[in-house]
């Protein structure tokens, strides 16, 4: 399967869902049997964009987004109610032999393999499935299990295997007939520090020798950072922002750690430091009669006036300075205030 230009291109993708409307009590049921209401929900409002080969590309958005719907139209499990998606020069909802040769979709919250199976028996029965020659299926194999570190796992039933070890069997099997286009819903969620940062390391190799294309959905900002070039950013069902990771913090600004010797609200910071609230931001794991920490996203120019005022008015035991994290400000964009 060849293909000229962009290898996934969204032209003004809209997606909508209906689902009925109940009035509560035995009235509301009788008027959903007899004369049924509906509500319309815009998942998807216009949505476009194009993705080159080989770029590991990172899809955020809040709960409701349209993230997942956007995946799964792309993939071919749902069609579009507008616009139109081509993959790798195909419409996915055609689900051709040679583009479901060619994808693969893994969602970190389901599983895909057989519980009951060993791993390496749910494999032979993929191989079979794709039609994959012996000598290239074991080929492969190896690589991918040396890769994510489980070849002595492999005889061990599915079920037994810990979550992490769990995630990096759905992987192999969704990239033993070495797909193109790989669709990453939440690989890492649930998952330890350790194990996420091996998975990572595995995406990361598997981009590199691969050239193949990703796409990943994450609410963990670490996995966005570490290995997606390009991010696309939904708020309700609308592209905000595509661009760097980088490109989203603000020209010049820094993140200004401040702990006083008092428990003073969001607010009462914020007006001291001559800031707007949206940008001071409280520890949440703050214990009431200790020194409160604060974190105020300010330019460089800002910082010092902001310290300065913080100190006249509090005792401040501790500071420091830092970038400003991405979830910081993907939480800004998610909430209209960046």
């Amino acid at each position: 399967m060849s293909t000229h230009g962009p290898i996934i291109s969204v032209r003004d993708i809209k997606r909508s869902f209906r689902s009925s409307k109940k009035e509560e009590g035995w009235k509301g049921t009788l008027g959903l049997l007899l004369k049924p209401q509906y509500t319309e929900h815009e998942a998807l409002k216009g949505v476009s964009f194009e993705i080159e080969e080989g770029a590991f590309v990172g899809l955020i958005g809040a709960n409701g987004a349209g993230k997942t719907t956007l995946l799964k139209i792309l993939s071919g499990l749902i069609p579009p109610s507008a616009g139109e998606a081509r993959v790798m020069g195909e419409n996915p909802f055609d689900r051709t032999l040679p583009f479901r040769n060619h994808i693969a979709l893994v969602m970190g919250q389901k599983a895909q393999l057989w519980w009951d199976l060993p791993a390496i028996d749910a494999f032979d029965l993929l191989k079979a499935i794709y039609g994959i020659p012996e000598a290239v299926y074991r080929e492969r194999l190896n690589t991918l299990a040396q890769l994510l570190d489980v070849e002595r796992l492999l005889k061990t039933q599915i079920r037994r295997l810990s979550l992490g070890e769990r995630m990096k069997m759905e992987l192999i099997g969704a990239l033993i007939h070495w797909p193109r286009v790989i669709f990453l819903d939440e690989p890492t969620i649930g998952l330890d520090v350790v194990a996420a940062a091996k998975l990572r390391d595995f995406l990361r190799e598997f981009n590199r020798r691969e050239k193949a294309t990703l796409i990943l959905t994450s609410h963990n900002m670490e996995d966005i950072e570490r290995l997606c070039s390009r991010v696309l950013i939904l708020r309700s069902g609308e592209l905000i922002y595509d661009g760097t990771p980088h490109g989203l913090t603000r020209q010049g600004e820094r993140r200004l750690r401040v702990r006083v010797a008092a428990e003073p609200s969001i607010e009462e910071v914020a007006q001291v430091a001559g800031l707007e609230t949206r940008f001071v931001e409280a520890d949440p794991e703050h214990v009431a009669g200790e020194a409160q920490l604060f974190f105020l996203n300010v330019t460089s120019d800002g910082l010092m006036g902001a310290l300065q005022k913080l100190m006249s008015r509090y005792q401040v035991v501790d500071m420091g300075i830092e970038e400003p994290g991405l979830d910081t400000v993907i939480q800004r964009l998610f909430q209209g205030t960046a």
